[in-house]
Protein backbone atom coordinates (compact mmCIF):
# COMPACT_ATOMS: atom_id res chain seq x y z
CA UNK A 1 0.00 0.00 0.00
CA UNK A 2 1.17 3.31 -0.93
CA UNK A 3 1.54 5.73 1.96
CA UNK A 4 -0.50 8.94 2.29
CA UNK A 5 3.19 11.50 1.55
CA UNK A 6 4.90 9.59 -0.87
CA UNK A 7 6.18 11.66 -2.94
CA UNK A 8 6.17 15.00 -0.62
CA UNK A 9 9.47 16.18 -0.14
CA UNK A 10 10.11 17.77 3.65
CA UNK A 11 13.73 19.96 4.00
CA UNK A 12 14.40 19.57 7.82
CA UNK A 13 16.32 22.44 9.38
CA UNK A 14 15.08 22.44 12.58
CA UNK A 15 17.36 21.41 15.89
CA UNK A 16 16.35 19.23 18.75
CA UNK A 17 12.99 17.65 19.63
CA UNK A 18 9.66 19.22 18.53
CA UNK A 19 11.19 19.29 14.63
CA UNK A 20 12.81 16.01 14.95
CA UNK A 21 9.70 14.37 16.34
CA UNK A 22 7.60 16.16 13.18
CA UNK A 23 9.90 15.32 10.44
CA UNK A 24 9.76 11.66 11.82
CA UNK A 25 5.68 11.44 11.71
CA UNK A 26 6.41 12.66 8.04
CA UNK A 27 8.76 9.89 7.31
CA UNK A 28 6.19 7.45 8.84
CA UNK A 29 3.44 8.83 6.72
CA UNK A 30 5.80 8.43 3.56
CA UNK A 31 7.38 11.64 2.80
CA UNK A 32 11.43 11.74 1.84
CA UNK A 33 12.76 14.49 4.64
CA UNK A 34 16.31 15.42 4.00
CA UNK A 35 17.78 16.65 7.48
CA UNK A 36 19.90 19.93 6.80
CA UNK A 37 22.52 20.01 9.28
CA UNK A 38 25.63 22.10 10.20
CA UNK A 39 29.11 20.26 9.07
CA UNK A 40 30.44 20.49 12.20
CA UNK A 41 28.68 18.48 14.58
CA UNK A 42 25.03 18.54 13.03
CA UNK A 43 21.80 18.94 14.81
CA UNK A 44 22.72 18.98 18.51
CA UNK A 45 20.99 15.86 19.53
CA UNK A 46 23.04 13.89 17.59
CA UNK A 47 25.50 14.67 21.22
CA UNK A 48 22.48 14.80 22.97
CA UNK A 49 22.45 11.87 26.68
CA UNK A 50 21.29 9.46 26.74
CA UNK A 51 24.68 8.28 24.89
CA UNK A 52 25.38 4.90 23.30
CA UNK A 53 28.45 4.04 21.64
CA UNK A 54 28.97 7.86 20.91
CA UNK A 55 25.55 8.66 19.50
CA UNK A 56 22.20 10.37 21.52
CA UNK A 57 18.71 8.15 21.47
CA UNK A 58 16.50 10.73 20.83
CA UNK A 59 18.98 10.91 17.62
CA UNK A 60 18.78 7.18 16.46
CA UNK A 61 15.03 7.31 17.57
CA UNK A 62 13.51 10.41 15.96
CA UNK A 63 16.17 10.89 12.72
CA UNK A 64 15.22 7.19 11.60
CA UNK A 65 14.12 6.86 7.99
CA UNK A 66 15.22 10.31 6.92
CA UNK A 67 18.56 11.91 5.04
CA UNK A 68 21.24 13.60 6.24
CA UNK A 69 22.23 16.57 4.24
CA UNK A 70 25.58 18.24 5.82
CA UNK A 71 25.47 22.55 4.77
CA UNK A 72 26.77 25.30 6.65
CA UNK A 73 23.77 27.91 6.05
CA UNK A 74 25.85 30.79 7.60
CA UNK A 75 28.12 30.30 4.07
CA UNK A 76 27.00 32.36 1.09
CA UNK A 77 27.95 29.97 -1.28
CA UNK A 78 24.88 27.29 0.47
CA UNK A 79 22.57 30.07 -0.50
CA UNK A 80 21.85 28.70 -4.27
CA UNK A 81 22.41 24.87 -3.08
CA UNK A 82 19.62 25.28 -0.63
CA UNK A 83 17.24 27.47 -2.44
CA UNK A 84 17.95 24.58 -5.48
CA UNK A 85 16.96 22.41 -2.68
CA UNK A 86 14.01 23.75 -1.52
CA UNK A 87 12.96 24.54 -5.27
CA UNK A 88 12.21 20.44 -5.98
CA UNK A 89 10.66 20.25 -2.04
CA UNK A 90 7.28 20.45 -0.82
CA UNK A 91 7.35 21.63 2.99
CA UNK A 92 9.99 23.32 4.74
CA UNK A 93 10.40 22.94 8.72
CA UNK A 94 12.89 25.30 10.08
CA UNK A 95 12.53 26.40 14.11
CA UNK A 96 15.10 29.45 14.77
CA UNK A 97 14.16 31.84 16.51
CA UNK A 98 13.10 34.78 13.76
CA UNK A 99 15.46 37.01 13.84
CA UNK A 100 17.69 34.37 13.12
CA UNK A 101 15.55 32.56 9.82
CA UNK A 102 15.83 36.25 8.52
CA UNK A 103 19.77 36.37 8.61
CA UNK A 104 20.09 33.07 7.44
CA UNK A 105 17.49 33.73 4.39
CA UNK A 106 15.21 30.85 5.47
CA UNK A 107 11.69 33.06 6.65
CA UNK A 108 8.49 32.09 5.61
CA UNK A 109 8.12 35.66 3.96
CA UNK A 110 11.56 34.75 1.99
CA UNK A 111 11.32 31.42 1.14
CA UNK A 112 7.89 32.15 -0.33
CA UNK A 113 8.77 34.75 -2.07
CA UNK A 114 10.38 32.38 -4.52
CA UNK A 115 8.93 29.08 -3.76
CA UNK A 116 5.31 30.65 -3.10
CA UNK A 117 3.85 26.37 -3.27
CA UNK A 118 6.04 26.03 -0.43
CA UNK A 119 4.26 25.22 2.69
CA UNK A 120 6.98 26.53 5.40
CA UNK A 121 6.37 25.34 8.25
CA UNK A 122 8.14 27.66 11.40
CA UNK A 123 8.42 26.03 14.94
CA UNK A 124 9.18 28.62 17.75
CA UNK A 125 8.62 29.40 21.97
CA UNK A 126 6.63 31.78 21.05
CA UNK A 127 5.58 32.59 17.59
CA UNK A 128 6.88 34.61 14.63
CA UNK A 129 5.36 38.36 16.78
CA UNK A 130 4.40 39.61 19.85
CA UNK A 131 7.04 40.90 23.19
CA UNK A 132 8.58 36.94 23.41
CA UNK A 133 9.22 36.50 20.12
CA UNK A 134 12.82 36.35 19.73
CA UNK A 135 13.16 35.07 23.36
CA UNK A 136 14.89 31.70 23.87
CA UNK A 137 13.10 28.96 25.86
CA UNK A 138 12.53 25.36 26.16
CA UNK A 139 9.56 23.03 26.88
CA UNK A 140 9.40 23.65 30.50
CA UNK A 141 8.70 27.55 29.73
CA UNK A 142 6.36 27.12 27.57
CA UNK A 143 4.27 24.83 30.12
CA UNK A 144 5.56 27.09 33.16
CA UNK A 145 3.93 30.52 30.93
CA UNK A 146 1.12 28.98 29.83
CA UNK A 147 -0.25 27.58 33.10
CA UNK A 148 -0.11 23.81 32.13
CA UNK A 149 2.78 22.98 34.81
CA UNK A 150 0.64 24.87 37.68
CA UNK A 151 -2.38 22.86 36.71
CA UNK A 152 -0.65 19.35 36.02
CA UNK A 153 2.17 19.30 38.65
CA UNK A 154 1.44 16.63 41.26
CA UNK A 155 3.29 18.42 43.71
CA UNK A 156 4.63 21.85 43.92
CA UNK A 157 8.05 22.27 42.23
CA UNK A 158 7.42 18.69 40.84
CA UNK A 159 9.06 18.99 37.09
CA UNK A 160 7.03 16.83 33.90
CA UNK A 161 8.50 14.16 32.52
CA UNK A 162 6.83 14.30 29.86
CA UNK A 163 7.86 16.84 27.25
CA UNK A 164 4.19 18.23 26.75
CA UNK A 165 5.14 21.61 24.70
CA UNK A 166 7.71 19.90 22.34
CA UNK A 167 5.70 16.81 21.41
CA UNK A 168 2.32 18.10 21.79
CA UNK A 169 2.59 21.67 20.97
CA UNK A 170 5.33 21.67 18.48
CA UNK A 171 5.62 18.50 16.46
CA UNK A 172 1.84 16.78 16.36
CA UNK A 173 0.57 20.91 16.08
CA UNK A 174 3.51 21.28 13.06
CA UNK A 175 2.13 17.76 11.44
CA UNK A 176 -1.37 18.99 11.79
CA UNK A 177 -0.97 22.62 10.04
CA UNK A 178 1.50 21.14 7.37
CA UNK A 179 -1.28 18.48 6.70
CA UNK A 180 -3.73 20.76 6.31
CA UNK A 181 -1.49 23.49 4.45
CA UNK A 182 -0.65 20.68 2.09
CA UNK A 183 -4.83 20.07 1.17
CA UNK A 184 -4.79 23.11 1.24
CA UNK A 185 -2.13 24.03 -1.53
CA UNK A 186 -3.88 21.02 -3.34
CA UNK A 187 -6.84 22.78 -3.80
CA UNK A 188 -5.96 26.65 -4.29
CA UNK A 189 -2.84 26.35 -5.68
CA UNK A 190 -0.65 28.29 -2.97
CA UNK A 191 1.51 27.29 -0.35
CA UNK A 192 1.49 28.66 3.60
CA UNK A 193 3.72 30.08 6.29
CA UNK A 194 2.74 28.35 9.28
CA UNK A 195 3.30 29.92 12.69
CA UNK A 196 4.18 26.93 15.30
CA UNK A 197 4.48 28.50 18.79
CA UNK A 198 4.75 26.20 21.36
CA UNK A 199 3.50 28.27 23.86
CA UNK A 200 0.21 29.23 22.03
CA UNK A 201 -0.02 25.32 21.99
CA UNK A 202 0.21 24.69 25.31
CA UNK A 203 -2.22 27.30 26.12
CA UNK A 204 -4.63 25.66 23.55
CA UNK A 205 -4.56 22.53 25.93
CA UNK A 206 -5.11 24.54 28.88
CA UNK A 207 -8.78 25.10 28.08
CA UNK A 208 -9.77 22.16 29.40
CA UNK A 209 -8.20 22.50 33.26
CA UNK A 210 -8.82 26.33 32.63
CA UNK A 211 -12.45 26.12 32.00
CA UNK A 212 -13.73 27.76 34.79
CA UNK A 213 -11.27 30.39 33.57
CA UNK A 214 -12.17 30.63 30.10
CA UNK A 215 -15.72 30.24 29.76
CA UNK A 216 -17.69 33.70 30.72
CA UNK A 217 -18.78 33.36 34.58
CA UNK A 218 -17.58 30.11 35.12
CA UNK A 219 -15.62 30.86 38.21
CA UNK A 220 -18.86 30.56 40.13
CA UNK A 221 -20.34 27.34 38.15
CA UNK A 222 -20.92 24.30 40.47
CA UNK A 223 -18.95 21.19 40.91
CA UNK A 224 -16.22 20.02 39.47
CA UNK A 225 -14.42 16.49 37.45
CA UNK A 226 -13.94 13.70 39.70
CA UNK A 227 -10.56 13.76 38.05
CA UNK A 228 -7.68 14.92 40.09
CA UNK A 229 -7.08 12.60 42.99
CA UNK A 230 -10.23 13.93 45.57
CA UNK A 231 -12.41 11.12 44.80
CA UNK A 232 -11.99 7.31 45.35
CA UNK A 233 -13.51 5.66 42.31
CA UNK A 234 -10.68 7.75 39.90
CA UNK A 235 -7.49 7.20 41.95
CA UNK A 236 -4.16 5.24 41.80
CA UNK A 237 -3.33 2.94 44.90
CA UNK A 238 -0.70 0.78 46.40
CA UNK A 239 -1.02 -2.89 46.60
CA UNK A 240 0.87 -5.05 49.08
CA UNK A 241 4.13 -5.68 47.52
CA UNK A 242 4.55 -1.99 46.84
CA UNK A 243 3.25 -1.58 43.15
CA UNK A 244 0.48 0.48 42.18
CA UNK A 245 -2.79 0.05 40.11
CA UNK A 246 -5.16 2.69 38.44
CA UNK A 247 -8.85 2.92 39.57
CA UNK A 248 -10.90 4.46 36.62
CA UNK A 249 -14.24 3.73 37.79
CA UNK A 250 -16.29 6.93 36.79
CA UNK A 251 -19.08 5.92 35.89
CA UNK A 252 -21.40 4.26 38.27
CA UNK A 253 -21.90 1.00 36.96
CA UNK A 254 -17.82 0.86 36.91
CA UNK A 255 -17.78 1.59 40.77
CA UNK A 256 -20.59 -0.89 41.55
CA UNK A 257 -18.84 -3.48 39.73
CA UNK A 258 -15.55 -2.88 41.65
CA UNK A 259 -17.04 -2.93 44.84
CA UNK A 260 -18.77 -6.01 43.99
CA UNK A 261 -15.35 -7.35 43.01
CA UNK A 262 -13.81 -6.63 46.28
CA UNK A 263 -16.92 -8.12 48.37
CA UNK A 264 -17.51 -4.78 49.81
CA UNK A 265 -21.33 -3.68 48.07
CA UNK A 266 -21.67 -1.66 51.27
CA UNK A 267 -19.15 1.21 49.13
CA UNK A 268 -21.30 0.95 46.38
CA UNK A 269 -23.79 3.96 47.25
CA UNK A 270 -20.96 6.12 47.85
CA UNK A 271 -19.76 6.87 44.79
CA UNK A 272 -20.60 10.54 44.60
CA UNK A 273 -20.55 12.02 48.30
CA UNK A 274 -19.12 15.08 49.90
CA UNK A 275 -15.09 15.92 48.99
CA UNK A 276 -14.86 15.03 52.90
CA UNK A 277 -16.55 11.42 52.79
CA UNK A 278 -13.99 10.94 49.85
CA UNK A 279 -11.42 11.66 51.54
CA UNK A 280 -12.18 9.12 54.27
CA UNK A 281 -13.54 6.70 51.08
CA UNK A 282 -10.03 6.93 49.55
CA UNK A 283 -8.36 5.64 52.79
CA UNK A 284 -10.95 2.83 53.09
CA UNK A 285 -9.68 1.19 49.47
CA UNK A 286 -6.37 2.58 50.37
CA UNK A 287 -6.78 -0.15 53.09
CA UNK A 288 -8.30 -2.44 51.12
CA UNK A 289 -5.47 -2.57 47.90
CA UNK A 290 -3.13 -3.15 50.44
CA UNK A 291 -4.43 -6.56 51.22
CA UNK A 292 -3.19 -8.53 48.23
CA UNK A 293 -0.45 -7.91 45.80
CA UNK A 294 -0.56 -6.04 42.47
CA UNK A 295 -0.80 -9.64 40.78
CA UNK A 296 -3.38 -10.69 42.35
CA UNK A 297 -5.43 -7.99 42.64
CA UNK A 298 -5.08 -8.17 38.19
CA UNK A 299 -5.83 -12.04 38.55
CA UNK A 300 -9.05 -10.98 40.86
CA UNK A 301 -10.74 -8.63 37.95
CA UNK A 302 -10.10 -10.47 35.46
CA UNK A 303 -13.19 -10.44 33.37
CA UNK A 304 -15.03 -7.96 35.72
CA UNK A 305 -16.10 -5.13 34.07
CA UNK A 306 -14.10 -1.94 35.93
CA UNK A 307 -11.52 -0.30 34.82
CA UNK A 308 -8.61 -1.08 37.01
CA UNK A 309 -4.99 -1.45 35.12
CA UNK A 310 -1.30 -1.84 36.24
CA UNK A 311 0.42 1.39 36.27
CA UNK A 312 3.70 0.05 34.10
CA UNK A 313 7.41 1.70 34.14
CA UNK A 314 8.01 2.48 30.37
CA UNK A 315 9.61 -0.92 29.68
CA UNK A 316 6.40 -2.96 31.63
CA UNK A 317 4.16 -0.88 28.93
CA UNK A 318 6.35 -2.17 25.87
CA UNK A 319 5.93 -5.37 27.11
CA UNK A 320 2.34 -5.52 27.85
CA UNK A 321 0.57 -8.54 25.74
CA UNK A 322 -1.86 -6.22 24.25
CA UNK A 323 1.03 -4.62 22.82
CA UNK A 324 2.32 -7.49 21.66
CA UNK A 325 -0.69 -9.15 20.49
CA UNK A 326 -1.34 -5.66 18.22
CA UNK A 327 2.18 -5.54 17.34
CA UNK A 328 2.09 -1.65 18.18
CA UNK A 329 6.05 -2.07 18.72
CA UNK A 330 8.61 -3.39 16.27
CA UNK A 331 12.31 -3.95 17.16
CA UNK A 332 13.96 -2.60 13.97
CA UNK A 333 16.91 -0.78 13.24
CA UNK A 334 18.59 -1.42 17.44
CA UNK A 335 15.75 -0.63 18.58
CA UNK A 336 12.11 -0.44 19.92
CA UNK A 337 10.13 1.97 17.94
CA UNK A 338 6.20 2.30 18.34
CA UNK A 339 4.04 1.56 15.60
CA UNK A 340 2.94 5.08 14.04
CA UNK A 341 -0.74 5.10 15.66
CA UNK A 342 -2.36 7.06 12.52
CA UNK A 343 -1.62 5.02 10.06
CA UNK A 344 -4.19 2.24 8.83
CA UNK A 345 -3.16 -0.85 10.59
CA UNK A 346 -2.64 -2.57 7.68
CA UNK A 347 0.36 -0.16 6.53
CA UNK A 348 3.55 -0.76 7.39
CA UNK A 349 6.31 2.18 7.52
CA UNK A 350 9.48 0.67 7.43
CA UNK A 351 12.36 3.54 8.03
CA UNK A 352 15.64 2.66 7.99
CA UNK A 353 18.24 3.52 10.85
CA UNK A 354 18.81 7.09 11.51
CA UNK A 355 21.66 8.69 8.94
CA UNK A 356 25.02 9.52 9.84
CA UNK A 357 26.01 13.27 9.57
CA UNK A 358 26.10 14.10 5.61
CA UNK A 359 25.72 10.67 4.88
CA UNK A 360 23.17 11.75 1.79
CA UNK A 361 25.08 15.06 0.81
CA UNK A 362 26.76 13.46 -2.30
CA UNK A 363 23.65 11.80 -3.52
CA UNK A 364 21.28 14.89 -2.91
CA UNK A 365 23.65 17.35 -4.73
CA UNK A 366 23.65 15.17 -7.51
CA UNK A 367 19.80 14.87 -7.87
CA UNK A 368 19.59 18.91 -7.77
Amino acid sequence: MTLPLHGIRVVDLSRLLPGAFATLMLAELGAEVIKVEDPSGGDPMRQLPPILNGRGLYDLLLNRGKKSMALDLKRADSVAVLDRLIAKADVVVESFRPRTARRLGVSGEQLRARHPRIVHCAITGYGQTGPYAERPGHDLNYVALSGLLSADARQPGELPRMFMADVGGGAMTAVISILAAIVGRDRQGAGASLDISMHDAALYWMMVPAVRDVVDGGVGAIGDLPTFGRHASYNVYKTKDGLWLALGALERKFWVSFCAAVDRPDLAARHETTLEDQADLIHEIRRVFAGRTRQEWLDLFEGHDVCLTPINTPAEALRDPHVQARGTVDHRAGLRAVRPPFLARETTALLGPAPELGADTEAILSGL
